[in-house]
């Protein structure tokens, strides 16, 4: 009765989340290049002022973002799915999740096709080196690809509960809290 109750409850409250942060959101065309050498030491620090991406548990997972994309820094810390996109010869399957930490700046200097690739108002992703060598060729140097934005959301306040007493799962008394990755429309 119990474990009934909490699977209605727990599946209620995902489509009602699902619903607000909007479940399903649209891929956006841009493209990705690397940087900071195959170590991923040469993305430290940055413009979000995180500092050691390791020790704060980032890793190599991180990317530089465009104008269009930082926001005057206002997407520091956005998660975004991306996956390399209609060039047979250089994309790799599959998809990665990042964190925005760093700014990539534009080089009005050069054109947004050969070099200006985080002019505006271009979306542009400069990955670190590892993680961009997930979705394409190294030599590749420069990839179109898609992405959708993600939100983490984790909550406190949503604990199951589960209770060795009930016999529901045979193990200790412990307290989960409830995380979700949603992409955002």
């Amino acid at each position: 009765m119990i474990m009934a109750f909490a699977g209605v409850f727990l599946l209620g409250f995902l489509a009602v989340v699902s619903a607000v942060h909007g479940y399903g959101g649209g891929w956006v065309n841009a493209h990705a290049t690397f940087y900071g050498g195959s170590d991923a030491s040469g993305t430290m620090g940055g413009a979000c002022g995180y500092g050691n991406l390791y020790s704060q548990g980032y890793g190599t997972n991180t990317a530089a973002l465009s104008t269009a994309l930082f926001n005057n820094g206002l997407s520091c810390g956005s998660c975004y799915e991306i996956k390399c996109m209609n060039d047979g010869k250089w994309c790799l399957p599959g998809s990665i999740v990042v964190t925005a930490t760093n700014f990539c700046p534009p080089n009005n200097a050069l054109p947004n096709n050969a070099g200006g690739w985080c002019n505006p108002p271009l979306h542009h992703f400069d990955l670190s080196q590892p993680v961009f060598q997930h979705i394409a060729q190294y030599r590749a140097g420069i990839v179109p690809v898609s992405y959708r934005r993600y939100v983490l959301w984790c909550s406190d306040f949503l604990k199951l509960k589960i209770w060795s007493s009930l016999k529901i799962w045979p193990v200790s008394s412990t307290d989960v809290t409830v995380c979700l990755f949603l992409p955002v429309k």
